[in-house]
């Protein structure tokens, strides 16, 4: 039950900005621009947050948070002015940049502005760091917290966390309602700064700052002291006044009419999926994949097996073959890795280089888009086949690795080595999203595959840094690497929840961009 719960808190707080954005996008003309430029200003006013609250705990400014920390009243205002300030100094350069462009000239705009950047907030804090704790949580319950070498209030921390999820497991849904509360004060915040630009005034930005200042100080002081419940309500009663001002201050001329129903535009989308899934089987690139993964599956424990023999029958080479040990099982599912590995994301990209910039450059897209099909539709149809392709490829591949590595070295652990294939699969979502975005900006093929090249080198660039190491792709490599093998694997939600998130970013993006795109 526990895991359940935390999964589905997990989920929601992936889901719940994205699926509020999409409910104003259908009452409201607003472009998903403007939610992937929240997005920015938050993890941009992160760039200098963080290390800002860094620097003042080296000064001393900021001192311990706890019940007992003798300055604990001034580290949570530091702290409340450091987030609002940071945060509130982004959506200013934000509302610039949108404002010189005339980009955001109405109330809605303001508020998908918002949605951006309490959604992500919400999908990191709350999606990828919960799904951390579970995991680094879970794979303690069992051990004896005192061969840990945790200090006494460290233990004592963990000890209440652990109680707190195999007892209470529900109180996780209390991090949702606080996300929800966030993301109201979020989107409160942002309609002030918008409407400090729109009427010239100073005095929206500071009381906005203030706002965002005094919850983040309140949240940090009350923690200490009250149960989550007393500090969800306390959160709640400060951002209410915001969401009743929102609700009070919508303005009715913005509505507009309405287009399509979603049922029809999921309709037109599957209709979509089932001609991309045609084209790839007609043209053959379909049948290519699988059998490039099928043969990775079933030539890596082969190599495994039998390149010690190989080197002891090469003539000047017979010195080499006493220095590799005897193949096991490891060494198959290692080849079988490391094949897909180096060349896996290459093919992603030669396979999906093409799936906008192509039709864009030969006009094949105006065609399709002329009729009503909306773009979302038609880019993440090409997402969502790819994505079937890929699944198919590599669950094949992966039954061809297991049945070559059960014929010639021990038996692997079904289950988990499945489940491996299942990250691996979705390690070639997050390059299929990085290259479709290449695939849009690109104006032709060789640039597109420019660009996806440029990103995916730039996530391994990114994942080789050991501090955010665990949120990119090649987490995913590395515990799919080890699954179906004997010992224990500790299961890593943060690594599943990060990578998720890149792929809804990517997407989102994809679809902000093509958006503004004369075809």
């Amino acid at each position: 039950m526990t895991i359940f719960l935390f999964t589905l808190a997990v989920l929601l707080m992936l889901s719940i900005p994205l699926g509020l954005a999409i409910w104003l996008r259908r009452r409201f003309a607003v472009p998903w621009l403007l939610f992937c430029l929240g997005m920015l200003t938050f993890v941009g006013s992160q760039t200098y947050h963080i290390p800002l609250n860094n620097w003042l705990t080296d000064l001393g400014v900021i001192g311990e948070v706890s019940p007992d920390a003798p300055n604990l009243l001034r580290t949570a205002v530091i702290l409340g002015l450091s987030a609002g300030i940071s945060e509130t100094l982004a959506r200013v350069l934000g509302y610039w940049f949108l404002f010189r462009r005339n980009l955001a000239e109405r109330f809605e705009d303001g508020v998908l502005v918002g949605l951006g950047h309490g959604g992500i907030e919400a999908m990191i804090i709350g999606g990828v760091f919960l799904a951390g704790s579970l995991s680094s949580l879970w794979a303690i319950r069992n051990v004896d917290l005192t061969t840990l070498g945790m200090t006494a209030a460290e233990m004592t921390a963990v000890s209440e966390q652990l109680a707190a999820i195999t007892e209470t497991p529900w109180v996780v849904f209390a991090g949702v309602i606080e996300r929800l509360i966030a993301i109201t004060l979020h989107v409160t915040i942002s309609v002030l700064v918008w409407r400090a630009f729109k009427t010239r005034q100073v005095w929206p930005v500071l009381l906005g700052a203030a706002l965002h200042a005094f919850l983040d100080a309140t949240a940090v002081y009350a923690a200490q002291f009250l149960d989550a419940i007393w500090i969800e309500l306390i959160l709640l009663a400060i951002a209410l006044p915001g969401a009743i001002w929102l609700w009070r201050s919508w303005p009715a001329p913005t509505r507009t009419e309405s287009g399509l129903g979603w049922m029809d535009e999921l309709r037109l989308w599957g209709t979509a999926v089932t001609h991309e899934l045609t084209l790839q089987w007609r043209t053959r690139r379909a049948l290519v994949m699988v059998a490039v993964f099928v043969l990775f599956g079933l030539a890596s424990p082969l190599i495994a097996k039998f390149t010690p023999e190989l080197l002891r029958n090469t003539p000047g080479a017979e010195q080499f073959a006493g220095l590799i040990p005897e193949p096991t099982s490891a060494d198959a599912v290692s080849q079988y890795i490391r094949n897909l590995t180096q060349f896996g994301f290459v093919l992603v990209i030669l396979l999906g280089m093409g799936a906008v910039a192509g039709e864009k450059s030969n006009g094949t897209a105006a065609i399709i888009l002329s009729k009503p099909l909306p773009r979302w539709a038609f880019l993440l149809s090409k997402f969502a086949a790819q994505g079937v392709v890929y699944f198919v490829a590599l669950l094949l591949g992966t039954l061809a690795t297991y049945y070559y590595t059960l014929v010639l070295f021990e038996p692997l652990a079904f289950g988990p080595f499945l489940f491996g294939g299942f990250l691996l699969w979705l390690w070639t979502l997050v390059y299929t999203a990085v290259t479709l975005l290449g695939s849009t900006l690109g104006k032709s093929t060789g640039g597109a595959a420019g660009l996806a090249l440029l990103g995916a080198i730039l996530l391994l660039i990114l994942g080789s840094v050991p501090q955010v190491a665990s949120f990119f792709p090649g987490a995913l490599v590395g515990w799919a690497s080890q699954l179906g093998l004997p010992g224990d694997v500790p299961f890593s939600g943060a690594a599943l929840a990060a990578n998720g998130v890149l792929i809804l970013v990517f997407l989102v993006t994809a679809v902000a961009l093509f958006e503004h795109q004369e075809i």
